[in-house]
């Protein structure tokens, strides 16, 4: 009889080890497989990031600008009376070499402080200024900020989502006058919205991603 119990208890001892080791083994798994959706979307959006900075480098060069960035509107916050505080934040820069980045003075701009400067980007689908101080009086704002990182002459498109919303622009700026080959009413407009169109397409793109990773973990 004792004999039995001792071999029941032994073989209750292995079961329970070998149950604990599934337990464990199905954790680990389930660890992994979780992890997998995660770094399979890094490299994917890694991969348009690239491409968004491909193009904007691109077009640095070929229209001879000191800088790119990419603003989109955001709502960090409320206000004390719950009202948005609508803001936009440069979320991609490029620049010329011997610059240095101005991320940093671009991060959580009201809306409210350049607010001719957005319509004309909202309304007429651009704002093309040739040299700053031509908007000193008309758009102080927007006169005092771009001048404090330096712009002499700017080109802004906007950029909407896939139901023609504009969610943010595309800021072309140049230190210095405008090289006098690069013709912007005739010849290069049309370029400065491709950019447009193209980094549209890719910020739709990063932004599908962001849904599909959000409903995996639902």
């Amino acid at each position: 009889m004792d004999e039995i119990l001792e071999t029941a208890k032994y073989i209750g001892i292995i079961l329970a080890e070998i149950f604990l080791g599934i337990y464990f083994c199905k954790q680990y798994i389930d660890k992994i497989n979780k992890r997998l959706p995660i770094g399979k979307a890094v490299m994917e959006q890694n991969n348009v990031n690239l491409d968004i900075y491909k193009h904007m480098n691109y077009y640095k060069e070929l229209l001879k600008a000191d800088r790119i960035l990419l603003f989109e509107f955001h709502n960090g916050q409320h206000y004390s009376n719950y009202r948005s505080a609508l803001k936009m934040s440069a979320s991609y820069e490029v620049y010329r070499a011997g610059l240095n980045s101005i991320m940093n003075q671009c991060t959580n701009l009201p809306i409210a402080i350049m607010p001719k400067l957005i319509q004309d980007i909202t309304t007429h689908e651009y704002a093309y200024c040739p040299d700053i101080e031509l908007i000193k009086g008309d758009m102080g704002n927007s006169y005092e900020f771009k001048k404090s990182i330096g712009v002499y002459s700017f080109f802004d498109i906007p950029l909407h989502d896939k139901d023609g919303i504009i969610i943010g622009f595309v800021a072309v700026h140049w230190n210095n006058p405008i090289p006098p080959h690069i013709h912007l009413e005739e010849d290069y407009k049309e370029e400065l919205f491709h950019l447009a169109w193209k980094l549209e397409e890719m910020i739709q793109e990063l932004t599908c991603m962001d849904h599909e990773a959000k409903r995996s973990k639902i």
